[in-house]
């Protein structure tokens, strides 16, 4: 395990507090502790633990991934991973940065966590910056399809995805439990390794003669390394057309086969210490990654007729992101056992994010994101049908950009929240209530813009409210629900106070220091029924969003050696696009729907959980800025998918055919895109070896026809599309 997994002096400072809390547990009353259904498992199968309903979670549209289909899924980068989930797009930036979109909302709008706490890299700020997540490692993936603004604040108005590696464990498990897993392939290759355990510290006399005590200590390790080539596709890299139609330019240096300068490779390792009493846990864990990734050169080109480049011609930028994060997260959970007050939830995080941006090797900017974030929540039930939680939410960050593409200024945020999620169930009805209010303020530097005068940007203070409501009947086995919300957030550090080049995306940002609050409004109507071998489920969304903040495309571009705004450029390689940050009323609207179908019985002689299924899914998205006339720029294309799944004794296959129609409406000053089909396919074995070891063994295929796809959502989608045909072997062990 790396020594420098984070800094020793942060760890000796939040130590303590996990012992504080061990005794504060003295006070309250031991109830006897449910043996978890997790404990029996396999690390790969855990799920997120207390997802059955927790009181400080309001009812909405969610998926979950976990054990093998997380496995089968699991790619580089957060987005890829997810793509493939109804509702879930992945904006990517070239083949190692991938952010995900929910209904049509990214960046700020949506929030990555970690262990409960945010991610907080720089993902948000600008689309070529990667999540700091390793999706080999997880234990489940959950994604929240609407808004979570009353546990996450606004920074969460589109959706939620959540990360769970059981890195602080709440339950000290049975024994010594390792897994390690290698693969290897088109995708690249990857090598992870986690193993978690515990010792006996005390034990509480229950009269069970030889029960296995509950009190101790539990530990938890995990590292990974990854590594990939550079990503090979069916054709050329740059459309060519399309860059024309788009910028009025003819963009050469052109690769068949293959995006230059897309290799990446990482790696992180991660260790975590609790103790666990009757009443309740309290633990520690600190964690490191780093990753080094190519971003395709894009419009750093010049116009050869579409062919390879000539020989003796200087090689192209190499550009690249050096990214490195570290996290020293503390969480406890302690039940009180009163009449009212059940629980006390504490999470606290110590959150350090850097990343060099090089030109050939050399730092020209450096990025730093400093977040710490605490969280404190009370759960309580004032009756037998009734649930709730009242939470405080605190955050203090600090945001800086150094050097040549320094376009955002030193800034600090500063908030602070309260809220309450409250539900009441009566018979076959559930209600639900989360109210949040939020204070954030912006206080940024003065910022030196390209043309050597410091702007002085002003301080910002914004306070506002969230509101959701869910009403669900129980329908035999089935249900329906409808939830309304108001969430609003306030304008990002970017969206606030950019200005000047943004190299890497190849554009020149301006912010908007008038921005406003934007509030969306938003309305789901949910059905979920079972008949019995066929199941159904389907959401109908729309969203009124006020104020809606975007990033629009100007239509000129700037000069950079001249330091001047041009309607037209000679070489997009002298010439940055001018982008302005820009509110304007904007109303989305979309469904997502799945019908699966069990088609044989497999008989008598099939092991329990043996099947044979078919799904048909599919989902559909609009966005309109209404005063405009015009479509929200860069949203996902409407996609139509058949999956088909066997479980035969230790055998797991998959089929899955997505076709992604045309976009037709990309947005201002953005292109089409054409319809793409994929074909992926998943074979597993898993069985017990006579050591005792478990063993599973497989092979993914993902775009098996070796499709050209141009990502509708991606700002590079005419400069690099999706990967081609990817085949992976790999093999995992568990004990």
């Amino acid at each position: 395990m790396n020594a420098n997994l984070a800094n020793p002096c942060r760890a000796q400072q939040l130590l303590p507090l996990a012992f504080l809390l061990h005794a504060a547990a003295s006070w309250a009353q031991n109830t006897p502790a449910e043996p978890s259904k997790t404990e029996a498992q396999a690390l790969p199968t855990v799920k997120l633990q207390g997802r059955q309903q927790r009181s400080s979670e309001l009812a909405g549209p969610t998926t979950q991934l976990s054990g093998d289909e997380l496995r089968n899924k699991a790619s580089a980068t957060l987005g890829a991973t997810l793509q493939d989930e109804l509702g879930v797009a992945n904006s990517s930036f070239g083949p190692n940065v991938g952010l995900p979109i929910i209904r049509g909302q990214g960046g700020s709008r949506v929030k990555a966590l970690v262990g409960g706490g945010g991610a907080h890299d720089a993902s948000t700020l600008s689309a070529d910056h990667g999540v700091m997540v390793e999706a080999g490692l997880a234990q489940s993936i959950t994604v929240h399809r609407g808004p979570s603004a009353i546990r996450h604040g606004g920074d969460a108005i589109g959706g939620a995805v959540e990360i769970e590696y059981g890195r602080i464990p709440e339950q000290r498990p049975v024994g010594l439990k390792l897994q390690s897993e290698g693969r290897a392939g088109g995708g690249g290759t990857l090598g992870l390794l986690r193993a978690q355990g515990g010792w006996v510290g005390s034990a509480t006399p229950d009269g069970n003669e030889g029960a296995r005590p509950r009190n101790g200590w539990a530990w938890h390790l995990d590292a990974h390394g990854r590594r990939k080539d550079e990503a090979r596709i069916p054709g050329w890299a740059i459309d060519e057309e399309a860059v024309k139609q788009q910028f009025f330019l003819v963009s050469g240096r052109n690769t068949w086969g293959h995006i230059p300068n897309s290799d990446a490779r990482s790696s992180g390792g991660a260790a975590g210490l609790s103790t666990v009493f009757d009443a309740g846990y309290a633990g520690v864990s600190t964690a490191t990654m780093r990753i080094n990734y190519g971003l395709p050169p894009g419009a750093h080109s010049h116009n050869h007729g579409g062919g390879s480049s000539p020989p003796g011609e200087p090689a192209e930028p190499a550009i690249r992101i050096q990214a490195e994060q570290q996290r020293l997260d503390l969480k406890s959970g302690i039940k009180l056992g009163g009449a009212w007050a059940r629980e006390l939830k504490l999470h606290l995080a110590d959150t350090r994010y850097r990343h060099d941006e090089l030109n050939q090797g050399v730092s020209e900017t450096e990025f730093r994101n400093e977040v710490q974030e605490g969280r404190l929540e009370l759960e309580h039930s004032l009756a037998p049908a009734h649930w709730g939680s009242l939470g405080l939410h605190l955050q203090n960050r600090r945001f800086s950009a150094l050097g040549l593409e320094a376009f955002v200024p030193r800034t600090r945020i500063d908030g602070a929240a309260l809220y309450a999620i409250q539900g009441l169930k009566q018979e076959n009805w559930t209600l639900e209530l989360g109210l949040r209010a939020d204070w954030r303020r912006s206080r940024p530097q003065p910022q030196a813009s390209s043309f050597g005068i410091e702007v002085q940007l002003p301080e910002r203070r914004f306070t506002f409210g969230n509101l959701s409501l869910a009403l669900t009947r129980q329908l035999g086995d089935g249900s329906v629900s409808l939830t309304h919300w108001r969430a609003s957030r306030a304008p990002d550090v970017q969206e606030l106070y950019a200005l000047g080049p943004h190299i890497a995306t190849r554009t020149y940002d301006f912010g908007n220091s008038a921005l406003r609050l934007e509030t969306l409004r938003g309305w789901n109507l949910a059905l979920r029924q079972q008949w019995g071998s066929l199941g159904f489920q389907a959401n109908a969304f729309r969203y009124d969003s006020e104020d809606h903040i975007y990033q629009r495309s100007m239509g000129v571009f700037y000069a950079a050696e001249k330091k001047q705004f041009r309607a037209l450029c000679a070489q997009l390689d002298q010439c940055l696009p001018v982008t302005r940050y820009e509110q304007e009323h904007a109303r989305f609207h979309g469904f997502e729907a799945e019908l699966k179908q069990e088609l044989l019985d497999l008989g008598a002689e099939g092991a329990a959980g043996d099947s044979l299924q078919l799904s048909l899914l599919g989902d559909r998205l609009r966005g309109r800025l209404d005063r405009l006339g015009q479509d929200v720029p860069r949203q996902p294309a409407p996609r139509l998918g058949v999956r088909l799944e066997l479980l035969r004794g230790p055998w797991q296959a998959e089929l899955r055919r997505m076709h992604s129609l045309a976009q037709r409406h990309p947005g201002e000053n953005e292109t089409d895109t054409a319809a793409s089909t994929q074909w992926h396919a998943s074979l597993r074995w898993s069985g017990r070896l006579d050591t005792g070891l478990q063993l599973s063994t497989y092979v993914l295929g993902r775009n098996l026809s070796n499709q050209e796809v141009r990502n509708s959502t991606s700002f590079l989608r005419n400069y690099a599309p999706e990967p081609g045909r990817s085949i992976e072997l790999g093999a995992e062990l568990r004990y």
